[in-house]
């Protein structure tokens, strides 16, 4: 079968694929952004106090491992449907809201854990399925969907936020999600039982719990991969919920900073459409670390005394950029050098990496706020850990053929 050929036949799981993963934890990270000045604003929280939200991902970290394993084993509807089902509670916690900061890392917590339900980490399993040629084109497509909505959906959010208030429109929000989500889940169709798959790419009975995850720790490239994304992601929250209060502290107004941030979405489908093609032709070891080195450059600019729009714009397209990559490469490459089998599994603990790695970068945003009252000193800090993890993808197999782990 043909390139495109394979895209046209799998449309059905690429669309479900693609809707669940553009309303679901990465559009988060563009919508989170729109609403965290409104919040800081009215309930008098500090940047450093809301730099806070970033341990919310340490608490969560139990949980993606179990979500990708289960996903293995019972398939994607099934695991999908509990997270589109109890996600829009979460929206509705943040519509009555108080003031508490710990009810907003509480809720923040909870949208983490049953949002991965319905993400990347459970659909891009439709993805490590039906795919072999054109992988990295269909992980595109999948990835592009929540900068594609977030385009439109970011300047939009604001201006409903100034409109009807902030509450309302996390109902608003709240209602998108659950359609979009159900939709999914009924796109995704139902799968034959684990090891009894047809489709292109070879699919094993489940082991025991006990051998996989042996199989996968013993694995010095699993290693890499976690070494990699550990130091790449440091600057997680720079983008998923700081990125308006930093845009606005290089003298932008609101409804700039918004603006900014469509900028910043265009830069996530250039990323992610170049790096999954480039990952269908080239060495993927070299579209990895050039991919993940991108927003060192970025970073390096907003920290500067360069604070004109266009210098800040360019900046954050470079981080978007990468950010677009990331999503791309964490699913290619687990797909790349693991068997289907473990796919989920695998998928999982990596998934826990970035969110530790989202936590640790997190505190060390609110350290440096409280120490100095500005981002400068960790713009600084992260670019240096992004250029070190991404020389780190420089020890994956340097050729396209390789025996995968499981």
């Amino acid at each position: 079968m043909g390139y495109l050929g394979e895209l046209r036949q799998n449309l059905r799981p690429l669309a479900a694929a693609s809707l669940a993963t553009g309303t679901s934890l990465p559009l988060f990270a563009y919508t989170n952004s729109i609403f965290a000045p409104h919040l800081v604003k009215d309930f008098g929280w500090s940047r450093a106090q809301f730099a806070l939200i970033g341990i919310t991902m340490l608490l969560s970290l139990p949980i993606l491992p179990l979500i990708g394993r289960f996903t293995d084993r019972f398939g994607v509807r099934k695991v999908a449907l509990i997270g589109v089902l109890t996600m829009p509670l979460g929206f509705i916690g943040y519509s009555r809201m108080q003031g508490d900061f710990t009810t907003y890392l509480v809720l923040f917590t909870a949208i983490l854990v049953v949002g991965s339900m319905v993400g990347p980490l459970v659909f891009t399993r439709l993805i490590a399925a039906n795919f072999v040629r054109a992988q990295g084109l269909a992980l595109t497509v999948v990835n592009c969907a929540p900068a594609v909505l977030a385009l439109a959906l970011a300047p939009a959010l604001n201006l409903c936020i100034e409109a009807i208030g902030w509450r309302s429109t996390y109902l608003v929000l709240g209602a998108f999600v659950l359609v979009c989500g159900l939709i999914a889940v009924l796109l995704a169709g139902k799968e034959p039982p684990r090891g009894q798959g047809s489709g292109p790419v070879p699919d094993e009975a489940p082991k025991a719990a006990r051998e996989d995850y042996g199989i996968i720790l013993k694995s010095k490239l699993f290693w890499v991969l976690v070494a990699g994304f550990f130091l790449c992601l440091l600057q997680t929250q720079l983008h998923s919920s700081q990125m308006n209060l930093m845009l606005i502290e290089n003298d932008l107004t609101m409804q700039m900073a918004a603006n900014v941030v469509s900028v910043y979405a265009l830069g996530t489908i250039v990323g992610r459409i170049g790096c999954g093609l480039a990952l269908d032709a080239w060495s993927t070891r070299t579209v990895t670390a050039i991919s993940m080195g991108l927003p060192a450059f970025g970073f390096l600019l907003l920290g500067s005394d360069w604070n004109s729009l266009p210098v800040i714009s360019f900046a954050m397209f470079l981080v978007g950029l990468s950010v677009g990559a990331e999503s791309d490469l964490i699913c290619y490459l687990v797909s790349r050098y693991f068997k289907l089998r473990i796919y989920g599994t695998t998928l999982g603990l990596i998934h826990t990496t970035t969110f530790l790695s989202s936590a640790a970068g997190g505190l060390a945003i609110s350290l440096t706020l409280l120490l100095s009252d500005s981002y400068v000193p960790f713009l600084f800090i992260v670019a240096v850990s992004i250029i070190a993890g991404s020389a780190l993808f420089l020890l994956l197999p340097k050729g396209r053929t390789f025996e995968k782990i499981g």
